[in-house]
């Protein structure tokens, strides 16, 4: 396990988090895709650029089971967007 992440059962699924957190290496991950800076990612969730690098590093490690769980996880909401779930019923905002 790398220093700073951790895995625990009934955790965001048991999948890897940083410590101490509920954010998950697929979300730093899923945002440097998105090409957010290491900076701008800890500023917008709090966290130090220690702990990103860290989610980072582990991505390195074990970049082929982090990369099946966000295909996993996009493949997921395709499919309940395709359901109709997650869409309000009536409008948000009376008119």
């Amino acid at each position: 396990m790398t220093a700073g992440i951790t895995r625990k059962p009934g955790v965001r699924g048991g999948r890897p988090c940083i410590a101490g957190t509920g954010i998950r290496v697929t979300d730093i991950v899923t945002a440097v895709q998105l090409k957010y800076s290491r900076d701008e990612i800890a500023g917008d969730v709090n966290l130090s650029l220690e702990q990103v690098n860290a989610a980072l590093d582990y991505y390195q490690r074990n970049s082929a089971a982090i990369d099946a769980d966000i295909k996993r996880q996009d493949e997921n909401f395709e499919r309940l967007v395709k359901a109709g779930y997650g869409r309000p019923k009536a409008p948000v905002l009376p008119r």
